[in-house]
């Protein structure tokens, strides 16, 4: 029940249609820039920014809090930053976690 509420609170949303569009958009560059760029520094750059808005997006549409979905894109992000340099592992993924539940914990309770 509690789920259906909010789903439909999600839909009554005002940017519902136009956040959709961008994350297609975001979807579809980062799938060009992977398919039919050769990896220069600059193109580099551009994709893990094409990332962390494609998942920032996707999960404040999700979880309808935009400071959790920066908190988890972020977090998203410096681990595949991680996996781009040849450190990305098991270990460092919990480290994230740990760290993002901590940060969450201590916003909530600094309310």
């Amino acid at each position: 029940m509690k789920k259906e509420q909010r789903n439909k609170l999600i839909l009554k949303r005002k940017n519902f249609l136009p956040t959709l569009v961008l994350i297609f958009v975001l979807l579809f560059s980062i799938a060009g820039l992977i398919y039919f760029t050769d990896p220069s520094p600059f193109l580099i750059f551009l994709f893990f920014v094409l990332f962390f808005a494609f998942s920032f997006f996707v999960f404040a549409l999700l979880l309808a809090n935009t400071k959790r979905a920066i908190l988890i894109s972020t977090i998203f992000t410096i681990f595949l930053l991680l996996i781009f340099y040849g450190v990305g592992n098991i270990l460092n993924l919990l480290l994230l976690i740990g760290i993002g539940v901590v940060v969450e914990i201590y916003a909530r309770f600094k309310k």
